[in-house]
């Protein structure tokens, strides 16, 4: 007997059959209805792996310090901490690693505000991997968004974290958001 995908029906009562309970998770039904193609290893099994850092409040940009970070967002695979500021991928892979934040230049004396955020891997920052604000202020308050995504290959361990360069003036940054992502 065949149903209508061409598969072989090996009995009657799939319920009590003790073929049909020990069917792979792969067959097309409950029933012993064994594909015509059957071959090689299961697929692999994907574990979402993910993370994200945020930060609520305003903070005055220091040079020569990480981006505080005072909230964690949902996780999988890696290890958040606020208190270091960093995301510690827990496997090798492809990630897609996303920073944005908010700026506020915020100077009576219509000075240049520049200051860089660059991405940090294991305590160096990578001035290849940065996204700037830089502003000479004609009005007292300015703010604006800045953000940048970039895929690297990480390491199990490797350490994550946004460094601040800070050039001139006195901004501050907020709603800064660092969001890791397993691509591959």
């Amino acid at each position: 007997m065949s149903n209508n995908r061409g598969f072989e029906k090996s009995c009657n009562d799939c319920e009590g059959c003790e073929d049909c309970k020990s069917l792979s998770r792969f067959k097309v039904s409950s029933c012993a209805q064994v594909p015509s193609v059957q071959d090689g290893p299961e697929p692999p099994v994907f574990t979402p792996v993910y993370g994200s850092l945020y930060n609520t409040n305003g903070v005055v940009a220091v040079s020569g310090a990480n981006v505080d970070f005072d909230t964690v967002g949902p996780s999988s695979g890696v290890t958040l901490d606020t208190v270091n500021d960093s995301i510690t991928v827990n496997s090798s892979g492809v990630y897609t690693i996303s920073f944005s934040t908010e700026i506020n230049a915020n100077d009576l004396q219509e000075t240049f505000n520049s200051v860089f955020f660059r991405l940090s891997i294991n305590g160096t920052p990578d001035p290849t991997k940065e996204t700037s604000f830089q502003t000479a202020l004609s009005i007292v308050n300015e703010v604006n968004t800045i953000s940048r995504t970039d895929q690297l290959k990480l390491n199990q361990g490797d350490v994550i974290r946004v460094f601040i360069f800070l050039e001139n003036g006195n901004p501050t940054y907020f709603n800064a958001a660092l969001v890791v992502t397993k691509v591959a």
